[in-house]
């Protein structure tokens, strides 16, 4: 562990350059992830609206170039428009410009340079716009122009170094809500959120002090590693979406609390400058340390 540093981080490839992690699974490993992924400042919106939806800098190839690992997706359905632009990104009602085919393009421009990575596509909501959320048309999308890199679901549990073994190219993970019409042989079921709910009051008067009695609660008796799921460790409040980078940078250091060994998924806003994908790859070192020590990894 003495080799990895802060300064040496390579985060477009932190998974495939820590080959000591490679026993885990992603439901066992800390994975650093980005809140409402589809909502970034270079994206278009309605007039007014984006200083209180936008939750990340930077779009989806940034992101996971920065380290995440894990994308907050959330999709609204427009009938009216034709092939992936159907699907359009949203936080709350308001509209992003971003469509499917921007993570689409992304995800496969992110894993030909970096195809050791492993990443959890989470799509938390699927929504319907004026006609309901057309599933079958979103799953067959999926499986046309991402199949080949999608983990069949009778894998997912199976560590990293087990999945590279049997295949170079499948490294996603996705998630989505419930309904038939999904292709369930690579679809798998929906990432747990943890949130601390509608504080906007307090989080208005008192920026963090809701989030952090929340997470020190949930911290005491974390969730089971038997399911994906995600700490939504971000705020909002009258200003919109906060940067609280160097409170989440205090809050996970693994020298001053073991919070990040605790968790799954770290979702968070404004991943551009945040350390929190250090600290993931420092804790997921200490688990699979441990792992390989005791055979798990609590």
């Amino acid at each position: 562990m003495n080799n990895y540093t802060f300064k040496n981080l390579l985060p477009y490839q932190w998974m495939g350059s820590t080959p000591e992690i490679d026993n885990l699974t992603l439901f066992e490993m800390t994975l650093p992830g980005t809140h409402n992924a589809g909502c970034d400042w270079e994206a278009s919106y309605a007039p007014f609206v984006a200083n209180w939806v936008v939750c990340q800098d930077v779009p989806f190839y940034s992101q996971l170039n920065r380290g995440a690992r894990a994308l907050d997706l959330r999709l609204i359905y427009d009938s009216k428009s034709s092939g992936l632009a159907k699907f359009r990104f949203l936080h709350n009602n308001e509209l992003s410009s971003r469509t499917l085919e921007d993570l689409i393009r992304d995800i496969k421009g992110f894993l030909e340079r970096s195809y050791n990575e492993f990443i959890v596509l989470d799509f938390h909501e699927l929504k319907g716009g004026k006609e309901p959320f057309d599933y079958k048309y979103f799953s067959e999308m999926m499986v046309k122009h991402l199949g080949e890199h999608i983990i069949p679901s009778e894998n997912i549990h199976l560590s990293l170094g087990q999945l590279k073994k049997i295949s170079r190219t499948q490294r996603l993970l996705v998630a989505a809500p419930s309904h038939y019409d999904l292709d369930w042989k690579l679809f798998c079921g929906q990432v747990i959120h943890k949130w601390a709910g509608d504080t906007y009051l307090e989080e208005t008067l008192a920026p963090t002090s809701p989030l952090f009695a929340y997470v020190t609660e949930l911290m005491k008796s974390p969730p089971s590693r038997d399911y994906l799921w995600s700490l939504s460790a971000a705020i909002w409040n009258v200003g919109g979406p906060q940067r609280i980078l160097e409170v989440l940078d205090n809050w996970f250091d693994p020298a001053q609390k073991n919070w990040v060994e605790h968790c799954n998924i770290i979702s968070f806003d404004f991943i551009k400058n945040s350390k929190i994908v250090f600290f993931c790859q420092a804790a997921n070192l200490k688990k699979a340390a441990k792992k390989s020590t005791t055979g798990a990894v609590t």
